[in-house]
């Protein structure tokens, strides 16, 4: 075993959340190491959406423009049925004047990933940053003392070897290294081994049908009328999300809880049998990649044990309907950060740290958690009645000013976000 000590920040997880927190930290003088598992940059197209607080924080790293540039503005959110097509639509124009961001972009996560990694490059090879990223080490947690996290330090063990590195192959390597440093900042996602090896539960629930998202190559506003960038489309059998990007389409839809085959027993015949349902184009539909998943609904009991702080997925996990997931993961990524800077200068006490915890625990439940579940329940809202109801509330709202706007702003993360950094 070999065994390192180092006087950084040890941020593990080289996702947008780790690689957001690791360039604020190192912006702000702090010295930083990222360790990720893979061989380079996950290249899955997950998350692809950016609201505008999150284009705000990504402003003060100077990376809003290039994501702009290579993503989509999508300012309209529609609301459809699927028997009888579009109900409303909400617009974060409506927030001229409250961000300099009035609008979504919609890209996928992994090329802002990229976007950060040479911006990290770039900037520590000329020394401007104390900066660094290390590939090939999967992380297996806190080891060490009995409360595993010590008073001045924290040691992680990291598994170097490339047969174990993918941890649905080889599920309980050994520890080929350890390293140990002051700080830790967990980013690597819902099956964190630092937030298992700190023996803290995820509270909460799993839904009760898996979610199918495919990316298609088809242009969907060829098939279906006055699609927006942005879809939200309801019906009791079969709800669905549909999604544009810069490269394809995405399309989401629900597994039913009754169908009990594992992600290997789907077929693309499978995929194209749903996507037929969407829109049935007379020959099989482009499918370029597809994947059906597990959809939780929970919460960490802590995002700060001692000296490891967690964001992102380590810490949260909900229904993607909001795209606010990755949005709430670089949020806590850059607030752990700008918290972290001042203990680390001396400037600010660890009670920060505790505010942390409190805060970004409180806007996973009460505004990222509570708004995916209700756009999930309305989606699926199987009582007649009571989706009419649905429908003309949302009618209503849209048409009048105030109440958009009020809807829009909470939608944005705008308020979340404001009263927790």
């Amino acid at each position: 075993m070999q065994s390192e000590t180092l006087d950084r920040v040890v941020v593990v997880g080289a996702g947008p959340v780790g690689m957001c927190t690791a360039l604020s930290l190192a912006r702000a003088g702090v010295p930083v190491t990222v360790f990720e598992m893979g061989e380079g940059l996950a290249a899955e197209s997950r998350a692809s959406t950016f609201h505008p607080p999150t284009l705000e924080l990504l402003d003060d790293l100077g990376l809003a423009e290039e994501v702009m540039a290579r993503g989509l503005e999508a300012p309209r959110t529609q609301f459809r049925d699927r028997r009888s097509g579009p109900i409303c639509e909400f617009d974060l124009g409506h927030l001229e004047g409250d961000t300099k961001f009035p609008f979504r972009i919609q890209l996928e996560q992994n090329k802002l990933a990229e976007m950060v990694l040479e911006v990290l490059t770039e900037e520590a090879a000329i020394g401007e940053i104390d900066a660094e990223v290390r590939f090939g080490w999967r992380n297996l947690g806190v080891v060490g003392s009995d409360d595993r996290n010590d008073a001045d330090s924290v040691t992680l063990g990291f598994t170097c070897d490339p047969e174990a590195r993918d941890p649905r192959t080889v599920m309980d390597p050994p520890v080929t290294n350890t390293v140990t440093a002051p700080w830790v900042v967990a980013c690597d996602g819902a099956h964190s081994a630092t937030r298992e090896s700190l023996g803290l539960e995820l509270v909460g629930e799993t839904y009760p049908e898996r979610f199918l998202v495919a990316s298609v190559s088809e242009e969907l506003t060829d098939h279906l009328e006055d699609l927006a960038y942005v879809n939200y489309v309801a019906d009791p059998e079969e709800w669905m999300v549909l999604l544009r990007t810069p490269d394809h389409w995405r399309v989401l839809l629900p597994i039913a809880p009754e169908d009990e085959r594992s992600e290997g027993e789907f077929t693309e015949d499978d995929v194209q049998q749903r996507l037929s349902g969407v829109v049935d184009l007379g020959r099989p539909w482009q499918i370029i990649q597809w994947s059906p998943y597990i959809v939780n609904r929970r919460v960490a009991q802590r995002m700060r044990v001692g000296r490891v702080l967690l964001a992102g997925d380590a810490a949260h996990q909900n229904s993607p309907l909001g795209g606010m997931g990755m949005n709430s993961g670089i949020q806590d990524g850059i607030s752990a950060a700008r918290r972290l800077c001042e203990v680390w200068n001396g400037t600010g006490s660890e009670t920060l740290l505790d505010e942390y915890d409190e805060n970004r625990r409180r806007v996973a439940t009460e505004y990222v958690q509570a708004d995916s579940h209700a756009n999930w329940l309305a989606l699926r809202e199987p009582d007649p009645q009571r989706r009419a109801e649905l429908q003309a509330e949302l009618r209503a709202t849209a048409g009048d000013p105030d109440a958009h706007r009020a809807r829009v702003r909470r939608s944005a993360m705008i308020d979340a976000v404001r009263s927790s950094l």
